[in-house]
């Protein structure tokens, strides 16, 4: 993966910072430190307020795997064009009644299986369930614990992440089917997306190379992202960029 801040690679990142460029960011580990408790997750200020200057420059989205609500309240005051929550799932048009039903059964059926796993929290998003196991002392055991559980869900797709298994429904839409939804629907011409973790890897796998630049926060070699940011630190010298391209 190539360092998207590095000086050779810069003019590729002014090529793509068109008027009629849609931005899109991921929000924990991309936009806000990872922390222990999610609940407990923000932007710096600083991030707060260039992520507000390049919203007022160009088309700006976050897409996350928060519930979209919780996303709203963390971005209020930024001018953002949308907010997609439940790793793309939750739209303006949220997803039925039937959809939060079967995720409270396996809300339900993960406690009873869980219960007694030291470390480890569920935590409900009403469209889909992250099961947290960053408190583990043996984050190895509590991950195949987890996955083991999780796998015998009806309906269900697990997606990795740091110290996470996200249980979604199977069919939902994934981060790049909303992406691409709201690439059409903003009638951008190009797309730069920059997310950290396994679910952002369904919008580096799509293939618009030319359309199309993914970074990721952080670098791993089996990632279909070419180029990337050293860790979340960098965001704000990506954003102080785009700002002022």
């Amino acid at each position: 993966m190539k360092q998207i801040l590095a000086r050779a690679n810069l003019g590729v990142l002014r090529r793509f910072l068109q008027p009629a460029t849609l931005l899109a960011f991921d929000y924990d580990g991309t936009l806000a430190p990872i922390v222990d408790d999610p609940a407990q997750a923000r932007m710096r200020r600083s991030t707060r307020a260039l992520l507000a200057s390049v919203a007022q420059r160009y088309a700006t989205i976050v897409i996350t795997g928060r519930g979209r609500d919780d996303a709203s309240r963390l971005l209020a005051g930024i001018a953002l064009r949308d907010i997609i929550g439940n790793h793309g799932a939750e739209t303006q048009r949220t997803p039925s009644r039937a959809t939060a039903r079967r995720v409270a059964g396996w809300r339900n059926e993960l406690h009873e299986r869980l219960d007694r796993l030291a470390g480890v929290a569920i935590e409900d998003k009403r469209y889909s369930l992250a099961v947290h196991y960053r408190a583990s002392r043996d984050r190895a055991s509590a991950s195949a614990r987890i996955r083991t559980a999780a796998a015998a869900l009806p309906g269900a797709r697990l997606v990795g992440g740091k110290c996470v298994w996200n249980i979604v429904p199977s069919g939902a839409a994934d981060k790049g089917a909303a992406l691409l939804r709201a690439w059409r629907r903003l009638r951008c011409a190009r797309a730069v997306y920059v997310g950290d973790d396994d679910t952002d890897e369904d919008v580096f796998a799509l293939e618009q190379p030319d359309r199309l630049l993914g970074i990721r926060v952080g670098t791993r070699r089996d990632s279909r992202a070419q180029y990337a940011l050293r860790d979340q630190g960098e965001i704000d010298r990506l954003l102080e960029l785009v700002a002022g391209a």
